[in-house]
Protein backbone atom coordinates (compact mmCIF):
# COMPACT_ATOMS: atom_id res chain seq x y z
CA UNK A 1 0.00 0.00 0.00
CA UNK A 2 1.44 3.61 -0.75
CA UNK A 3 1.02 5.74 1.56
CA UNK A 4 3.63 9.00 0.37
CA UNK A 5 2.46 12.45 -0.82
CA UNK A 6 2.72 13.19 -4.44
CA UNK A 7 4.49 15.95 -3.79
CA UNK A 8 8.34 15.36 -4.67
CA UNK A 9 9.04 18.44 -3.13
CA UNK A 10 9.28 19.03 0.65
CA UNK A 11 7.93 22.24 2.42
CA UNK A 12 9.82 22.72 5.84
CA UNK A 13 7.29 25.03 6.95
CA UNK A 14 8.75 26.07 10.41
CA UNK A 15 5.32 26.46 12.05
CA UNK A 16 6.96 26.91 15.58
CA UNK A 17 8.17 30.26 14.48
CA UNK A 18 5.38 31.98 12.72
CA UNK A 19 4.40 33.89 15.57
CA UNK A 20 7.93 35.12 16.15
CA UNK A 21 7.29 38.51 13.83
CA UNK A 22 10.91 39.42 14.07
CA UNK A 23 12.30 36.67 12.77
CA UNK A 24 9.37 36.63 9.88
CA UNK A 25 10.47 40.10 8.86
CA UNK A 26 13.94 39.10 8.91
CA UNK A 27 13.57 36.42 6.19
CA UNK A 28 11.33 38.33 4.57
CA UNK A 29 14.05 40.79 3.88
CA UNK A 30 16.79 38.38 3.52
CA UNK A 31 18.52 38.71 0.06
CA UNK A 32 17.79 34.70 -0.74
CA UNK A 33 14.15 34.73 -0.11
CA UNK A 34 11.97 34.22 -2.80
CA UNK A 35 8.48 35.89 -3.37
CA UNK A 36 5.63 34.20 -5.34
CA UNK A 37 3.43 36.74 -6.52
CA UNK A 38 0.10 36.03 -6.82
CA UNK A 39 -2.79 37.54 -8.96
CA UNK A 40 -6.08 36.08 -8.33
CA UNK A 41 -5.45 32.76 -9.12
CA UNK A 42 -2.59 33.34 -11.31
CA UNK A 43 1.22 33.33 -10.51
CA UNK A 44 4.19 35.24 -12.18
CA UNK A 45 5.32 33.59 -15.09
CA UNK A 46 9.26 34.67 -17.42
CA UNK A 47 7.81 35.39 -20.85
CA UNK A 48 10.94 33.79 -22.25
CA UNK A 49 10.12 30.71 -20.53
CA UNK A 50 6.70 30.21 -19.36
CA UNK A 51 7.56 27.21 -17.87
CA UNK A 52 9.69 28.92 -15.00
CA UNK A 53 7.82 30.63 -12.24
CA UNK A 54 9.03 34.20 -11.64
CA UNK A 55 10.90 34.47 -8.03
CA UNK A 56 10.80 38.15 -6.83
CA UNK A 57 13.25 39.33 -3.98
CA UNK A 58 11.97 42.15 -1.53
CA UNK A 59 14.05 44.66 -3.28
CA UNK A 60 12.65 43.61 -6.54
CA UNK A 61 8.61 44.03 -4.92
CA UNK A 62 8.68 45.94 -1.43
CA UNK A 63 5.08 44.15 0.10
CA UNK A 64 2.99 46.31 1.45
CA UNK A 65 1.32 45.25 5.20
CA UNK A 66 -1.04 42.24 5.10
CA UNK A 67 -0.44 41.06 1.87
CA UNK A 68 2.17 38.27 2.41
CA UNK A 69 2.29 34.91 3.20
CA UNK A 70 4.93 32.74 4.52
CA UNK A 71 5.14 29.35 3.22
CA UNK A 72 8.03 27.77 4.44
CA UNK A 73 11.58 26.81 3.72
CA UNK A 74 12.75 24.93 1.03
CA UNK A 75 16.89 24.06 1.32
CA UNK A 76 16.83 27.02 4.25
CA UNK A 77 15.61 29.11 1.68
CA UNK A 78 12.31 31.08 2.52
CA UNK A 79 9.48 31.45 0.31
CA UNK A 80 6.26 33.81 0.78
CA UNK A 81 3.42 34.77 -1.32
CA UNK A 82 2.94 38.42 -2.56
CA UNK A 83 -0.76 39.13 -2.87
CA UNK A 84 -0.86 41.23 -6.06
CA UNK A 85 -4.36 42.93 -5.47
CA UNK A 86 -4.92 45.31 -8.48
CA UNK A 87 -5.16 44.93 -11.89
CA UNK A 88 -2.88 47.98 -12.58
CA UNK A 89 -0.26 46.63 -9.49
CA UNK A 90 -0.30 43.34 -11.79
CA UNK A 91 0.17 44.89 -15.13
CA UNK A 92 2.91 47.18 -13.45
CA UNK A 93 4.64 44.27 -11.92
CA UNK A 94 4.01 42.39 -15.28
CA UNK A 95 5.67 44.97 -16.84
CA UNK A 96 8.93 45.80 -14.60
CA UNK A 97 10.16 42.20 -14.57
CA UNK A 98 9.38 40.64 -18.16
CA UNK A 99 7.01 38.33 -17.28
CA UNK A 100 3.26 37.30 -17.56
CA UNK A 101 0.19 35.96 -14.77
CA UNK A 102 -0.49 32.67 -15.96
CA UNK A 103 -3.97 30.69 -14.35
CA UNK A 104 -2.23 27.99 -11.94
CA UNK A 105 -4.77 25.54 -12.97
CA UNK A 106 -4.40 25.72 -16.74
CA UNK A 107 -0.32 26.36 -16.13
CA UNK A 108 0.45 23.55 -13.79
CA UNK A 109 1.21 20.85 -16.67
CA UNK A 110 3.52 22.77 -18.15
CA UNK A 111 5.71 24.42 -14.89
CA UNK A 112 8.71 22.75 -13.85
CA UNK A 113 7.35 19.79 -11.42
CA UNK A 114 9.80 20.94 -8.29
CA UNK A 115 7.53 23.90 -7.47
CA UNK A 116 4.34 22.99 -7.84
CA UNK A 117 3.57 22.21 -4.16
CA UNK A 118 5.11 26.06 -3.45
CA UNK A 119 3.13 27.27 -6.14
CA UNK A 120 -0.10 25.75 -5.46
CA UNK A 121 -0.14 26.38 -1.85
CA UNK A 122 1.16 29.98 -2.92
CA UNK A 123 -2.63 30.32 -4.80
CA UNK A 124 -4.45 28.61 -2.05
CA UNK A 125 -3.75 31.12 0.30
CA UNK A 126 -4.17 33.74 -1.73
CA UNK A 127 -7.61 32.17 -2.41
CA UNK A 128 -8.28 31.53 1.16
CA UNK A 129 -7.31 34.94 2.38
CA UNK A 130 -9.82 36.93 -0.60
CA UNK A 131 -12.87 34.97 0.45
CA UNK A 132 -12.06 35.31 4.58
CA UNK A 133 -11.96 39.34 4.98
CA UNK A 134 -14.91 39.68 7.40
CA UNK A 135 -16.26 37.83 10.12
CA UNK A 136 -18.63 35.25 9.63
CA UNK A 137 -20.22 36.10 13.44
CA UNK A 138 -20.07 39.62 13.67
CA UNK A 139 -19.43 40.73 10.18
CA UNK A 140 -16.29 42.90 11.49
CA UNK A 141 -13.20 42.98 9.37
CA UNK A 142 -10.39 40.60 10.07
CA UNK A 143 -6.69 40.86 10.28
CA UNK A 144 -3.93 38.54 8.75
CA UNK A 145 -1.66 36.93 12.07
CA UNK A 146 0.40 33.98 12.44
CA UNK A 147 2.10 34.89 9.33
CA UNK A 148 -0.52 34.60 6.81
CA UNK A 149 -2.03 31.13 8.69
CA UNK A 150 -5.04 32.94 10.35
CA UNK A 151 -7.26 35.68 10.44
CA UNK A 152 -8.50 36.87 13.66
CA UNK A 153 -11.95 38.97 14.33
CA UNK A 154 -10.43 42.92 14.53
CA UNK A 155 -13.65 43.38 17.38
CA UNK A 156 -12.48 43.37 20.98
CA UNK A 157 -16.07 41.73 21.93
CA UNK A 158 -15.88 38.92 19.39
CA UNK A 159 -12.02 38.19 18.45
CA UNK A 160 -13.11 34.97 16.45
CA UNK A 161 -10.07 33.14 15.05
CA UNK A 162 -10.08 31.62 11.70
CA UNK A 163 -7.47 29.29 10.24
CA UNK A 164 -7.69 27.70 6.60
CA UNK A 165 -9.11 24.37 5.68
CA UNK A 166 -9.34 21.65 2.67
CA UNK A 167 -12.16 20.00 1.82
CA UNK A 168 -11.70 16.45 1.77
CA UNK A 169 -12.24 14.50 -1.22
CA UNK A 170 -11.87 11.24 -2.71
CA UNK A 171 -10.69 9.71 -5.76
CA UNK A 172 -10.93 6.02 -6.89
CA UNK A 173 -9.52 4.01 -9.41
CA UNK A 174 -12.39 1.18 -10.31
CA UNK A 175 -11.76 -2.25 -11.61
CA UNK A 176 -13.30 -5.24 -12.77
CA UNK A 177 -10.97 -8.68 -13.43
CA UNK A 178 -8.37 -6.78 -16.58
CA UNK A 179 -10.06 -4.07 -16.80
CA UNK A 180 -10.81 -0.41 -15.21
CA UNK A 181 -13.22 2.46 -15.22
CA UNK A 182 -12.78 5.47 -16.66
CA UNK A 183 -15.23 8.82 -17.03
CA UNK A 184 -14.97 12.58 -18.60
CA UNK A 185 -17.11 15.57 -18.02
CA UNK A 186 -18.25 17.66 -21.15
CA UNK A 187 -15.42 20.96 -19.88
CA UNK A 188 -12.16 18.48 -19.82
CA UNK A 189 -10.14 18.33 -23.27
CA UNK A 190 -11.18 15.94 -25.81
CA UNK A 191 -11.02 12.40 -25.51
CA UNK A 192 -9.72 13.00 -21.68
CA UNK A 193 -10.33 10.10 -19.16
CA UNK A 194 -9.86 10.76 -15.89
CA UNK A 195 -10.94 8.45 -12.49
CA UNK A 196 -14.28 8.80 -10.64
CA UNK A 197 -14.26 11.78 -7.59
CA UNK A 198 -16.21 13.40 -5.32
CA UNK A 199 -16.59 15.03 -1.95
CA UNK A 200 -17.11 13.70 1.32
CA UNK A 201 -20.44 14.39 3.02
CA UNK A 202 -20.40 15.56 6.57
CA UNK A 203 -21.35 12.63 9.24
CA UNK A 204 -19.26 10.58 6.27
CA UNK A 205 -16.17 7.88 6.40
CA UNK A 206 -14.27 8.20 3.84
CA UNK A 207 -15.04 4.79 2.87
CA UNK A 208 -18.74 5.21 2.79
CA UNK A 209 -18.26 8.42 0.28
CA UNK A 210 -16.07 6.21 -2.03
CA UNK A 211 -18.84 3.64 -2.46
CA UNK A 212 -21.95 6.49 -2.71
CA UNK A 213 -19.99 8.54 -5.35
CA UNK A 214 -19.39 5.26 -7.42
CA UNK A 215 -23.21 4.74 -7.22
CA UNK A 216 -24.39 7.91 -7.61
CA UNK A 217 -22.06 8.52 -10.49
CA UNK A 218 -22.10 5.19 -12.22
CA UNK A 219 -24.66 3.03 -11.03
CA UNK A 220 -21.91 0.05 -9.93
CA UNK A 221 -21.22 -0.96 -6.36
CA UNK A 222 -17.48 -1.62 -5.16
CA UNK A 223 -15.90 -3.87 -2.84
CA UNK A 224 -12.87 -4.24 -1.54
CA UNK A 225 -12.24 0.03 -0.84
CA UNK A 226 -8.51 0.23 -0.19
CA UNK A 227 -6.20 3.36 0.54
CA UNK A 228 -3.62 4.06 -2.34
CA UNK A 229 -2.34 7.95 -1.56
CA UNK A 230 -3.23 11.65 -0.93
CA UNK A 231 -2.77 14.91 -2.80
CA UNK A 232 -3.81 18.20 -1.56
CA UNK A 233 -5.61 19.78 -4.78
CA UNK A 234 -5.73 23.06 -4.20
CA UNK A 235 -8.11 23.99 -6.97
CA UNK A 236 -9.23 25.98 -5.20
CA UNK A 237 -9.31 23.87 -1.87
CA UNK A 238 -9.36 19.91 -1.75
CA UNK A 239 -7.67 17.29 0.23
CA UNK A 240 -7.79 14.60 -2.42
CA UNK A 241 -7.72 11.01 -0.88
CA UNK A 242 -7.44 8.20 -3.45
CA UNK A 243 -8.55 4.84 -3.18
CA UNK A 244 -8.52 1.53 -5.26
CA UNK A 245 -11.74 -0.56 -5.53
CA UNK A 246 -13.55 -3.59 -7.43
CA UNK A 247 -16.68 -3.62 -8.88
CA UNK A 248 -19.09 -6.59 -8.35
CA UNK A 249 -20.77 -6.09 -11.83
CA UNK A 250 -19.86 -3.67 -15.14
CA UNK A 251 -23.18 -2.11 -15.84
CA UNK A 252 -23.35 1.22 -16.00
CA UNK A 253 -25.59 3.65 -15.32
CA UNK A 254 -24.68 7.02 -15.74
CA UNK A 255 -25.56 10.30 -13.85
CA UNK A 256 -25.43 12.49 -16.90
CA UNK A 257 -25.37 16.11 -14.85
CA UNK A 258 -21.73 14.54 -13.31
CA UNK A 259 -20.71 12.84 -16.16
CA UNK A 260 -20.11 13.07 -20.17
CA UNK A 261 -19.14 9.30 -20.50
CA UNK A 262 -18.02 6.43 -18.60
CA UNK A 263 -16.26 3.33 -20.13
CA UNK A 264 -14.10 0.18 -19.48
CA UNK A 265 -10.88 0.32 -20.41
CA UNK A 266 -7.72 -2.47 -20.92
CA UNK A 267 -4.73 -1.68 -19.90
CA UNK A 268 -3.58 -2.35 -23.62
CA UNK A 269 -6.11 0.48 -24.55
CA UNK A 270 -5.30 3.01 -22.15
CA UNK A 271 -1.06 2.30 -23.57
CA UNK A 272 -2.00 2.95 -26.78
CA UNK A 273 -3.65 6.18 -26.32
CA UNK A 274 -1.93 8.15 -23.61
CA UNK A 275 -3.45 11.11 -24.47
CA UNK A 276 -6.11 10.39 -23.05
CA UNK A 277 -4.58 10.39 -19.91
CA UNK A 278 -5.26 13.36 -17.68
CA UNK A 279 -2.60 16.28 -15.95
CA UNK A 280 0.42 14.23 -15.00
CA UNK A 281 1.11 16.04 -11.78
CA UNK A 282 -2.27 14.52 -10.52
CA UNK A 283 -3.80 11.57 -8.10
CA UNK A 284 -5.72 10.64 -10.93
CA UNK A 285 -2.50 9.63 -13.26
CA UNK A 286 -0.77 8.30 -10.28
CA UNK A 287 -3.53 6.10 -9.79
CA UNK A 288 -4.14 4.89 -13.52
CA UNK A 289 -0.36 4.79 -13.93
CA UNK A 290 -0.31 2.39 -10.41
CA UNK A 291 -2.41 0.10 -12.06
CA UNK A 292 -0.90 -0.18 -15.41
CA UNK A 293 2.12 -1.30 -14.19
CA UNK A 294 0.74 -3.75 -11.99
Amino acid sequence: MQTASLSPYFIDRVSHVREDSVWIQAQLHAGSTRLIAVYQSSVLCHNHDPRRPCFLSYSQAPVPPGTSVFLGQVDGIAYFTLSIQTSAAAEQLCNAQQATFQAYAISAPMLESDYHELLSLACFTNYWHSRNQYCGSCASATEICSAGHMRVCTSTDCAQRYFPSMDPAVIVLIEHKDRCLLGRQPHWPEAMYSTLAGFVEPGETIEAAVAREVNEEAGIHVEEIRYHSSQAWLFPNSLMLGFNAKATSTDLQLDTNELEAAAWFTRDQIRATPQMLPNTQSISYALIQDWLNR
